[in-house]
């Protein structure tokens, strides 16, 4: 077995029947002191996003749940699911963790702000995370692109882990996530200000990761996967050839490695100790928005604002989770060509609606025409599981969004109608 299968075979390793497939969410937010300040990520004299950790950890270490906790570098705060088979159950566990996260915003006198990029303070601002793979990460990004430092610190987003339940499945569902994508970033917008002023029409967090590190971020297509025709084989070989940014030594810490995550790997198999947990590290190393662990994982969407942190999960799902949704996707995209993808990822960077797209339709038209897929393979799930409809956590979202627009651009208008300075407005959001 050569690396490129090695890969895929990892890929593979946890296949599903569709009927059983399980969801698993991660969902990061941003906690500030009583001034609006960022709590430090590092223990310090004052209550930090470690201090928070260990809380919210203890908290929850007693509960019959696969559900944990990390912390993003600039000590964004990631709590991540137990893997479920629907969005009842993801929900409640959603909703058991907000409430740990309220008792301890309250009895340390905190702020949590709803947004997926950071409003006030720059990436110099915030403290990195004493992880050395972290500093690496940092070190790397710091050379190849120019938002790399605001991606780690200063962003946070929410992504979806699908099941897969054949080679077949995964190439066809990361494809259309692939494909999908643009949407769902214009969709789930919610970074309104950048360094204490609003971010007007730009999706901001959308460009933030299209300058972090163009060898692995981005659209599929980017890095010449066009279709799903051989789409695992050509991800692998992705992967391979894609500079590695740490390695983990023989102590289990991460070290600085120069070379491709292919040339690591072969190394590794050259001595006879290539591991699965080799080959999770490298997949780990790769940040395009639809990519694969074990599960298929997609990752375009913004951290929504309160309330509607279900949206997201259910968009996805609707889209790919059922074969009926997923055939009738592959009928509406398959005949478009390279360019016509490339203006939907072009056209994600700019929140209009009302922007030419391919067919001689605008951007608003396609986006409705994929959410009512979206709400139609909602439906086919309830059906085919005897499951309450799980479109109630879609619709609602929808309603706003195609009533009033943007919650991003709404924000800033409420902001630039109030003439108050923005941490002044945060604080009375938040009264």
């Amino acid at each position: 077995m050569n690396l490129n299968q090695h890969i895929q075979s990892a890929i593979l390793s946890n296949l599903t029947e569709p009927s059983n497939r399980r969801i698993g969410v991660e969902l990061e937010c941003f906690f500030y002191d009583a001034e609006c300040n960022r709590i430090p990520v590092n223990p310090t004299n004052q209550f930090s996003a470690t201090d928070f950790l260990k809380e919210i950890q203890a908290q929850s270490k007693n509960e019959n749940s696969q559900a944990s906790y990390s912390l993003e570098p600039g000590g964004q705060l990631e709590w991540s699911s137990s893997p479920l088979t629907n969005l009842h159950d993801i929900h409640k566990e959603m909703e058991a963790h907000f409430s740990r996260a309220k008792d301890i915003v309250k009895n340390n006198n905190l702020i949590h702000l709803d947004f997926a990029l950071e409003p006030m303070y720059s990436p110099d601002d915030i403290d990195l995370i004493q992880e050395n793979k972290y500093h690496l990460m940092d070190k790397r990004f710091r050379k190849v692109g120019k938002l790399g430092p605001w991606m780690m610190r200063n962003t946070t987003s929410i992504q979806v882990n699908l099941d897969i339940a054949t080679k077949a499945e995964a190439e066809q569902m990361a494809w259309l996530a692939d494909v999908l994508e643009p949407f769902c970033a214009l969709l789930f917008a919610n970074s309104p200000f950048m360094n204490g002023k609003p971010t007007g029409p730009k999706n901001m967090r959308y460009d933030i990761w299209d300058d972090t590190d163009s060898v692995r971020c981005g659209n599929l297509l980017d890095h010449g996967i066009f279709s799903s025709n051989g789409l695992l084989e050509k991800f692998a070989n992705h992967v391979l050839k894609t500079p590695a940014i740490f390695v983990y030594g023989d102590q289990g810490l991460a070290e600085e490695f120069s070379g491709t995550l292919g040339s690591y790997l072969e190394k590794m198999s050259q001595k006879d100790e290539l591991k699965n947990e080799h080959i999770m590290s490298a997949l780990h190393q790769i940040f395009t928005h639809a990519r694969f662990k074990n599960v298929l994982e997609v990752r375009g969407a913004d951290r929504p604002p309160r309330g509607f942190e279900m949206a997201p999960i259910a968009f996805w799902l609707g889209l790919l989770s059922e074969k009926v949704t997923q055939d009738e996707l592959t009928k509406l995209f398959d005949p478009l060509g390279i360019d016509d993808r490339k203006l939907f990822n072009k056209n994600a960077r700019t929140l209009d609606l009302n922007q030419e797209a391919p067919k001689n339709q605008l951007m608003g038209e396609w986006l409705k025409k994929i959410c009512n897929i979206a709400l139609k393979g909602l439906d086919e799930r309830s059906k085919n599981l005897n499951i309450e409809n799980e479109r109630k956590y879609l619709e609602p979202y929808l309603k706003i969004f195609f009533n009033y627009g943007f919650i991003s651009l709404h924000r800033q208008k409420i902001f630039l109608q109030s003439g108050l300075d923005l941490k002044t407005f945060l604080f009375k959001q938040n009264d």
